[in-house]
This record gives structure tokens, sequence and C-alpha cells, in this order.
């Protein structure tokens, strides 16, 4: 099967332009496909699966194939009187080694079922890593986003704490007023500090995934990043039956049965015979046309302590293959039940911040403040409105978080793409 070994001119395009370095200009921002892109060239993560599927390929024709023959040379020596009187021989030998022709069909059977389990899990892995990757990089994105709104935080509390400062001033309201605007915000400042650690956190998670030790910083875009569309229009709950039969991991589990009934019956062809033929010619003080052929059969002497455990063995191997296989389906179906509920959940509940919550705190805020500038209102009150419209923003872009990696978890159950999210690469 073919495979693309390397970074394609799209993945240099993508490296080059976020490793810029020049004086006068700076990188320009990732976006979610150029990190997939990056990734899938460069993480040894998924260069160590697509290695091992292809060694795994690249075994099936030797799994059909005969061992090596034999070549060998004799000479007779401490001859009798009469072997010494008609001279020494000499000759050689071919030998090869011949199974029941069977069991051939049953090695190269397994090697293909485990070398489509490698490609399997290749695949998985690739999934795998996208969401992994999308998940780090919504995740960093998120906590950037919810850095700056504290810091925005940080500034309305310091004009609403001026607003308290002139109004004090005018014996218009208690010195409380200002003294709970400052410790406001020297609460913000503790949030920020915690907020910066998580971005270094996330930050570090998808450094890692780009296999990147770079310094430089990884620029998400300064403007917002649209909601991922699902492009599945159905209902996200009878998805969870084609998880069963899509997810990789269990078309990996498959292949492992097929491959475990084959070393079954590979077992049970160890009663057959095996053979062995030989030819061996004089071509030295022997007539010319003076040969020896050869055949030879093994028997099962030994059943007891050789074929039989093996049979067992095998039968046991498979046994167990069913059974992991059924225990995939069934977390399989689980997982893709639990993942579309939350991305049902966090899809409604993006939109409801976006729509309602947000616009309807930031006007209760604006009026707040109005009311509280004219003497209409208490401080508290200003406070807490302030306190909802920044803590609304903030659950949204952690709700983005979220979303994400519910989305791109169910994809790599499932096996397929249902969103607008990238789905570049040999993850189909």
């Amino acid at each position: 099967m073919t495979r693309f070994k390397r970074p394609t001119t799209l993945v240099f395009g993508a490296l080059l332009a976020w490793q810029a370095q020049a004086a006068d200009v700076s990188p320009a921002p990732l976006l979610p496909q150029d990190v997939l892109r990056i990734v899938e060239g460069t993480n040894p993560e998924l260069a160590a699966a697509e290695a091992r599927a292809d060694a795994e390929s690249a075994r099936i024709l030797s799994a059909y194939s005969l061992d090596r023959p034999r070549i060998g040379l004799m000479r007779e020596n401490n001859m009798n009187d009469m072997q010494l009187a008609m001279g020494p021989m000499t000759s050689w030998s071919l030998t090869q080694e011949i199974m029941f022709p069977a069991k051939y069909f049953a090695m190269g059977s397994a090697q293909s079922s485990r070398a489509e389990a490698a490609e399997e899990e290749r695949k998985d892995k690739r999934l795998e890593i996208r969401q992994r990757t999308l998940s780090a990089y919504f995740g960093l994105y998120a906590a950037r986003r919810i850095v700056d709104l504290l810091a925005a935080q940080r500034e309305t509390l310091r004009e609403i704490s001026r607003v308290a400062e002139a109004r004090r001033a005018t014996g218009a309201v208690p010195q409380q007023d200002e003294m709970k605007a400052h410790v406001e915000q020297t609460r913000i400042e503790n949030e920020i500090i915690l907020q910066e650690q998580e971005t270094v956190e996330r930050e570090a998670m998808l450094r890692a995934l780009l296999n990147d030790g770079a310094l430089q910083e990884i620029r998400t875009p300064a403007k917002e990043l649209a909601i991922p569309r699902l492009t599945y229009s159905g209902s996200l709950r009878a998805l969870a039956k084609r998880a069963v039969t899509g997810s990789r991991a269990v078309r990996a589990g498959e292949a492992m049965l097929s491959e475990a009934r084959s070393e079954k019956t590979l077992a049970w062809l160890g009663f057959t015979p095996d053979f062995m033929l030989s030819y061996r010619k004089a071509f030295d003080n022997a007539p010319g046309n003076a040969y020896a052929f050869s055949i030879e059969a093994t028997i099962p002497l030994w059943f007891l302590t050789k074929e039989i455990p093996e049979v067992r063995a095998a039968r046991a191997r498979s046994a167990a293959a069913e059974a992991n296989l059924e225990r995939m389906k069934r977390e399989s179906e689980s997982e893709a039940n639990t993942l579309s509920s939350k991305v049902e959940a966090y899809s409604k509940l993006l939109r409801i911040y976006e729509t309602s919550l947000i616009p309807q705190s930031l006007s209760a805020l604006n009026s707040s403040r109005a009311a509280y500038s004219a003497g209409q209102t208490s401080f508290g009150e200003l406070l807490d409105s302030e306190r909802v419209l920044y803590a609304n923003r903030i659950e949204y872009y952690r709700a983005l978080s979220e979303y994400v990696d519910a989305l791109t978890g169910l994809e790599r159950v499932l096996g397929e793409s249902i969103s607008d999210l990238p789905f570049t690469g040999r993850g189909k």
C-alpha cells in the first residue's frame, strides 16, 4: 500500500510560515488546519505507527514463501582398502524443507490479518493525534482568550473604582465601595496568574504534538474562531450504532480475531506431516549419471506434549480475541453515546451563550453602570453585573474547548468526519 513518508509541500509551507524569524516580520497565526498539517508530517507517534504498519505489510509475502534451501558438500575420509582402491568420492547436495501446503495459507492469512490490524491501528492513531491536536489547539486558544478577558475585567474594575472614588469624593457613596473594587481587582490578579499557568500547560501539550522544542511562541488568531459546525444533519444519538462498525479500534480487533483464528487453524495443521526433499550427486570418481534422491516426512509422535498443547493455547487465544472484540464494540458504542450527548449539550450551550447570555449580560452591565453613576443602584449590584458578564464570556470559551474535545473524540470513535473541522491526511 502506498503512503506518503514525509511532509508534503503544504506541510513545509506551514512550517516555514510558523518559524519565520525575520526581524520585521512576525510569523502568521496558525489556524487549525495548519497545525494539523504540521503534526501529520512531524509527529513521531504517527511515524512509528506507519512504520509498524509498513513492516507488517512487508512480511505478508514471506509468510507464504518456502524456507531457505540448504546446499551441502560431502567428501569421504578414513576409507577402507576397497574404498581406497576405488578412490575417494565427493558429492554435493541440495535439501529443501516443505511444510504441509495448507500451513502456508494459514500463515499467510494470519500475517495478512496482522498487517490489517496494524493498518487500522495506524488510522486510529492518526485520528487520536488529530483529536489531541485540535483539542490542544482550541484549549490554547480558549486559555489565551480567557487571559485577555481577565485583563479586560481588571481594567473594567479600575474604571468602576475610579467612578466609586469620584462619587465618594462628593459624599454620594461610602468608602467601602472603593475598597470592594480594590479587593475585586486583587481577586482578578490571582485568577490571571492561574490562567496564565494553564496557558503555558496548553502550549506545552501542543508543542509536544508538533514535535517542536523551540522557544518561539505558537501564535493563535486574534480574531474570533467560528464554532465548529456539524455537517451531519441527523440525530447524534443514532450515530452510536455506527461506532460498532466504523471504529478503527473495533476494526483492528476484528483483524486480531481473524489472526487468532488463522493461528488456531495452523495449530490444528501441526498434526499434518512436513516434508524434507534431498537431492545428492557425486562429481568426483563416480559414474556421470549417479545421483540420489530422498524424501522424509515428520510424524506427530510427541503430540501429547507438542501439538495438543499448541492447539489448546491457540483456542484460548482465539476465545480471548473474540471476547476482546466484543468488549471493544460495547466500549465504542458507550463512548459514542457519551460523546454525542456532550456534543449536543455543548452545542446548545454555546448557542445560548452567543445569542442570549452574553448580550443580555452586556446590556445589564451597561444599565447598572449608568444607574450607579446616577445613584440609582448599589455598588454591589454593579459588581454583580460585571462578574456575570465576564463569567459568561469566560465560560463560553471553556465550553468551546470542551465542545471541540468531545466532537473530535466522537469523530475518532466513529472513524469519520461529522463536522467542518479539518479532517486531512489518511485517517479515513
